[in-house]
């Protein structure tokens, strides 16, 4: 049974976590649509690997709010659910980031660029803060539940907010430099870095 009793018990971290879970669904959801619009109309690779991963996230969190709503509801932490959010969340990073690195690849090759997109550079550098503080808060509640899957979240959006440095270097050099192989190669540190953080999920 979950202990009600005060503002540490169980049941207060994780109305914390179902918290913390549906701001990210918010956040990174209106931030990655727009990546996404942005990236397909530029044809920027790193926006679109960028503003997917976020949608990712969104996904992770959704399961999370659902594993924490179970929890409260029958007042029984299920680790069924547990390991559920937490393969979401490592085999969605593994598939994406290599099929990001596939096409950033064969971009490579071709020599195909994208076209300027300062919008998706302001996009991109505001998520950078927001994920950022979402991934501190995470931490600190998956710690005090505690839950794995949460903490995994927190990594997933400490990653997103490296990703995002990551998109704004890349579009903003392919945008002032004309440098057509800065977005397919900045898409590929997205993908590899997405492969590097789900393995690493999955072996924790």
């Amino acid at each position: 049974m979950l202990d009600t009793a005060g503002p540490g018990s169980s049941a207060a971290n994780l109305r914390a976590g179902l918290r913390v879970s549906a701001a990210s669904i918010v956040s990174t959801l209106a931030t990655s649509s727009g990546a996404v619009v942005l990236g397909v109309g530029a044809g920027s690779l790193v926006l679109v690997a960028f503003g997917v991963i976020g949608v990712l996230d969104a996904v992770g969190s959704a399961t999370l709010v659902a594993h924490f709503r179970h929890a409260l509801r029958h007042q029984s932490f299920s680790e069924r659910h547990e390991r559920l959010a937490l393969r979401v969340i490592t085999l969605g990073m593994v598939g994406l980031g290599a099929a990001t690195g596939a096409e950033s690849a064969h971009r490579l090759v071709a020599g195909a660029g994208a076209a300027p997109t300062p919008g998706g550079v302001a996009l991109a550098a505001s998520s950078a803060l927001v994920l950022g503080l979402l991934s501190l808060r995470k931490r600190v509640v998956a710690r005090a539940i505690p839950s794995r899957a949460l903490l995994a979240d927190s990594f997933l959006s400490a990653a997103g907010a490296l990703l995002a440095v990551v998109t704004v270097a890349g579009t903003a050099l392919g945008t002032g430099l004309r440098w057509r192989w800065v977005d397919p190669l900045a898409a590929a540190v997205v993908g590899g870095t997405a492969v590097v953080v789900g393995l690493a999920l999955a072996r924790s």
